[in-house]
């Protein structure tokens, strides 16, 4: 039975990725928000996630199987400096353990606190409520100004997954969403508001995939169905690890509950 380990939202904490990289598994798998997110970096914080993506997270993750997708609160700008190291998913779908694809998608609907890279518009129709303080976009550089007509230019999170459903067989393909699906334990905030993504809700009620993992919403760790998919979120690891590990065995899957290594 092959096994894999998950965590999301790490925020570039060394502690607990070398924890997370020192559990013993088959692979490692990451959901978003991987790099450092320092409060009143301002404008640096493209040169500081850029070099710890350079310097310190690339070689991890060539130093064994590992599946990974940007988050909400990583900058594009960063990409480049991750290439070949590991194997990034978003948007793509590439083979995994027993004999299953795995694939991935670092978007999530618009947030309010400032929108960037990998914020887009959840559907058709749909508007971000309240809309975001700014709307920024990385360069090398650092940051560049955007508006809201460019962001509903790129297209919607629906209109993504549909064309990342065409990519493998989604019953018999492992999903890393950044964004949960709305309207359930693992996308609420602390006051208990539901903020996760009706698209991404939409996308498993339809396609059924034997298992989803998310992260985005650091108070909602949880694992749940939807149908027959198992849902997960194993919340931050700011302070200390949290993370999932889950077994395979063809499609059946096991989550077991978090792992909490303080």
């Amino acid at each position: 039975m092959a096994t894999f380990v998950y965590a999301s939202d790490v925020h570039g904490n060394v502690d607990a990725y070398e924890r997370l990289f020192r559990l013993p598994a088959d692979a490692v798998v990451l959901g978003g928000d991987l790099l450092p997110h320092p409060r009143g970096a301002g404008d640096r914080l493209v040169e500081i996630q850029r070099e710890f993506a350079r310097d310190w997270l690339a070689p991890r993750l060539r130093s064994r199987p590992t599946y990974w997708v940007l988050g909400n609160d990583d900058w594009e700008a960063c990409l480049p400096l991750l290439e070949g190291a590991g194997t990034p998913i978003h948007g793509r779908a590439v083979p995994f353990l027993e004999g299953l694809s795995i694939a991935g998608y670092g978007c999530v609907p618009v947030t309010p606190f400032g929108m960037k890279d990998f914020d887009r518009y959840d559907g058709e129709g749909w508007s971000p409520d309240p809309p975001p303080k700014r709307c920024l976009l990385s360069v090398p550089s650092g940051l560049r100004e955007t508006s809201l007509d460019e962001v509903r230019s790129r297209g919607t999170i629906a209109r993504d997954l549909e064309r990342l459903a065409a990519l493998s067989e989604p019953a018999r393909t492992v999903y890393v969403m950044h964004s949960p699906p709305a309207r359930t334990g693992l996308d609420r905030l602390a006051d208990g508001t539901p903020v996760g993504s009706e698209a991404v809700r939409a996308f498993i009620e339809s396609r059924q995939p034997p298992l989803t993992l998310h992260g985005h919403i650091h108070e909602s760790p949880g694992v749940e169905r939807l149908g027959r998919t198992v849902a997960a979120n194993p919340g931050d690891s700011l302070t200390r690890l949290r993370a999932l590990q889950v077994d395979l065995d063809g499609l059946s899957v096991r989550v077991t509950p978090l792992l909490r290594r303080g």
